[in-house]
């Protein structure tokens, strides 16, 4: 077994990493406008200074948590796509579970705290534009997933790739919000009837 040596750029990484670990237990605990710095320093173990020296301020923090968490769906999904040489219409529980999983690892939660933070930056120029950039990204990821199985299937986009992103992104948004109210309605049967007719409507095999 080969042991890399912990670098100065792995340190930082890995302090980057304990820190956005320390950050969604702070903000799950107390929303984004309930929670400090200095409890995500208390939290991760780290001074204050720690915290700044990673990120700009809180609403940084709070963002680079959000991008962390869209870049974990993305590649869930990516893999959960690759995994398996079953047809994607036999395999809807296969993305019901995943969206499970990663509702399970932000806490039930990241619904309300986006909802929470776009409230926030609806007032605030700065926070908008921030929160603008790591949406279209959060797009283009999901557009670029699109149309490599429109590719994959021989078939014609009926709309732009990112336009349907988007439509999918704010579509399994409110899922989200809703499980946070009623769990009971918004369960694996709902999320698989969102995906099968996202699916008949794109002409996608699923």
């Amino acid at each position: 077994m080969t042991i890399e040596p912990l670098t100065p750029e792995r340190r930082r990484q890995q302090t980057r990493d304990h820190l956005l670990a320390a950050a969604a237990q702070v903000f799950a605990d107390r929303g984004f406008h309930g929670a400090s710095l200095d409890d995500v320093a208390a939290v991760a173990g780290f001074t204050k200074g720690a915290v700044y020296s990673n990120f700009k301020n809180k609403e940084g923090l709070f963002l680079a948590l959000f991008k962390a968490n869209y870049d974990r769906e993305m590649d869930g999904l990516r893999a959960t796509l690759e995994a398996s040489e079953l047809p994607p219409e036999f395999r809807l529980s296969d993305f019901a579970a995943l969206i499970r999983e990663q509702t399970n690892q932000t806490g039930g939660n990241f619904g309300v705290l986006y909802q929470e933070f776009w409230l926030y930056a609806a007032r605030n120029p700065a926070a908008r534009e921030q929160l603008t950039r790591l949406e279209d990204e959060n797009v283009r990821g999901i557009a670029e997933v699109l149309e490599a199985e429109w590719k994959r299937q021989g078939l014609e986009p009926p709309e732009p790739a990112e336009r349907v992103a988007r439509i999918i992104a704010v579509l399994f948004r409110g899922i989200g919000l809703l499980g946070v109210l009623q769990p009971e309605v918004a369960d694996d049967s709902l999320i698989e009837a969102a995906i099968s007719l996202i699916a008949r409507g794109l002409g996608v095999a699923i």
